[in-house]
């Protein structure tokens, strides 16, 4: 009986993708890891707690404190934090498959040969930005100005280039997508394949959502499982490549470009739509996937 137990055991572990657990296990430890860290900071430097600092180291916008330490630092731990999937997946990848799964890596960063039209869907949530924008009645408030354009595009608090670059694009795409699925994928199918990632994406961000009513933080986490079909979709649809990936992920973050030139959507609700538009667009994705029920691994 024992002997049996420690069979089972034993073939359980041996069937767990270790890679994989690592890869998840050290995104979080970096991120959540350096919390501790700020949290110091913030104190010694008279702020109440980590999450002000943050949101300043973001945007490198201090607003005058007096920090404990420069303020490039804070700004690059913040960085890091952001980058903690993709630095995850590029650790494991060299660790497993060395100089040749850093090489497939880029491949998938530069495959930009794909049909045109996957360009177009990769900015399609700048289209239901601008549904959302029009059934808020916001279109009036439009406004443009060259400082404005450029704020849209190099801001650090809603540029879509530091979106893409700097921030959440670059920053899990190139682990979750360029490392996590294709492992996944070799396994498993597209669907489920998206689901684990989902799950195991969502909790990630739970500190940024601290404060958040508890409907809230579903809906996110909802959200991000929608979006894990989506992309996972993307990715299967245009052979492996990262490009389309990571332009729908940073027009995904968007939402404060589209703020910035329509001022009369702050505080109306306006993001309902879009969000609607993301659940519809997940769902759509998953039926898609679950009809592809065989293994891909989109090589």
């Amino acid at each position: 009986m024992i002997k049996s137990t420690h069979r089972r055991i034993r073939s359980y572990v041996r069937r767990i993708d270790w890679p994989l657990v690592v890869f998840f296990v050290l995104a979080y430890t970096i991120t959540w890891g350096l919390i501790p860290v700020l949290d110091v900071i913030a104190r010694r430097s008279g702020l109440p707690d980590w999450r002000r600092l943050h949101a300043m180291g973001e945007v490198f916008d201090f607003d005058g404190t007096r920090l404990a330490v420069p303020e490039w630092v804070v700004y690059g731990i913040t960085r890091v934090q952001d980058f903690a999937f993709s630095l995850a997946g590029v650790a494991v990848i060299v660790a497993v498959r060395g100089r040749a799964g850093l090489a497939e890596l880029g491949r998938r960063l530069v495959r930009w040969r794909v049909r045109w039209y996957w360009y177009l869907v990769a900015f399609l949530p700048l289209g239901w930005y601008a549904l959302g924008v029009a059934a808020a009645g916001g279109l009036p408030s439009f406004q443009v100005s060259t400082d404005l354009v450029a704020a849209s595009l190099i801001g650090l608090d809603h540029g879509f280039i530091v979106f893409l670059l700097l921030r959440g694009a670059m920053g899990e795409e190139p682990g979750l997508r360029g490392f996590a699925l294709p492992r996944l994928l070799e396994h498993t199918t597209p669907l489920r394949a998206s689901l684990v990632i989902g799950v195991l994406w969502g909790p990630w961000h739970l500190p940024a959502l601290l404060g958040r009513s508890a409907v809230e933080i579903g809906l996110f986490l909802i959200s991000v499982l929608a979006l894990a079909c989506v992309f996972t979709w993307l990715f299967n649809s245009t052979a492996g490549s990262l490009i389309p990936v990571l332009i729908f992920h940073a027009a995904q973050n968007s939402a404060g470009m589209v703020e910035s030139h329509f001022p009369a959507l702050a505080g109306s609700g306006w993001e309902l739509v879009p969000a609607v538009a993301v659940l519809v667009a997940g769902i759509a994705a998953a039926v898609w996937l679950g009809r592809r029920a065989g293994v891909s691994s989109a090589r």
